[in-house]
């Protein structure tokens, strides 16, 4: 079974992420599946692109139980950051709209995938956690870049030391989200949101997300390397482990 599900129609890739039996923990080949599959939407022209997650959760971060089964868990740690930013990368460079379409949870790199798409569509009970305080890391996936622009540095602070759960009303209250809609309106209203977008011309909105981007999230690549170089330093360190033994009893 293929841990990344694709769809292209009418101008609209979507993106699938395909482990719901793990909450679609980011394993080495969902990262490396994700990254490939922003590239062949970009490949096709698309000028939406849709990432979202199968079983009604949208990604519960990077999957522990890989951590802890590797031999090398520094080494492999570094190479899913890898394949993460990458694919964080590309969202922002891609000329598309990139919407996340968040139900279930986002944790740890989840809620940082999410910050980084153009657009973010939630269902009204999911639930975001920041998640990596838990287990001894820092942030990886841009999640200490866009959370602290978006909210500010005392807030983003708070959400990451404390790592507590943020509901979709304060998540949109904290401009995490675009748009909350209850399960069943979910598919009718995202696929209006979608149909207004593909109304839009294409050269002006891939004009406008490099405005974006030169306004917000320039030196996004440096600032990526620095926390990849932080998160594989730290998951070879014995307080990763212990605090990931404690996560996986639970």
């Amino acid at each position: 079974m293929s841990v990344i599900l694709e769809r292209f129609a009418d101008g609209v890739f979507t993106i699938t992420l395909n482990r719901p039996e793990k909450k679609n923990a980011m394993s080495l080949e969902l990262l490396k599946g994700l990254f490939e599959a922003i590239g062949r939407a970009e490949a096709q022209n698309a000028s939406i692109i849709v990432i979202r997650g199968a079983g009604k959760t949208f990604c519960a971060g990077g999957d522990v139980l890989e951590f802890r089964e590797s031999a090398q868990i520094e080494v492999q740690i570094d190479c899913m950051a890898d394949y993460l930013h990458k694919g964080i990368q590309k969202i922002r460079t891609v000329s598309a709209i990139v919407i996340a379409v968040v139900e279930g949870l986002a944790f740890g790199a989840g809620m940082s995938l999410s910050l980084a798409c153009d657009i973010t569509v939630a269902e009204k009970k999911a639930i975001m956690n920041m998640a990596y305080r838990r287990i001894g890391l820092t942030p990886d996936g841009g999640g200490s870049f866009f959370l602290s622009r978006l909210i500010g540095a005392k807030k983003f602070n708070e959400l990451y030391l404390f790592s507590r759960n943020v509901n979709m009303q304060e998540a949109s209250d904290l401009g995490l989200v675009n748009f909350v809609f209850g399960e069943e309106e979910l598919e009718e209203r995202l696929g209006s949101l979608i149909a207004e977008l593909k109304g839009l011309a294409m050269e002006p909105m891939r004009k406008f997300k490099e405005l974006v981007n030169l306004s917000l999230f320039s030196g996004l690549a440096t600032h990526l390397d620095k926390e990849r170089l932080y998160v594989a330093e730290l998951g070879g360190r014995p307080e990763f482990n212990k605090r990931l033994d404690a996560v996986l009893k639970r």
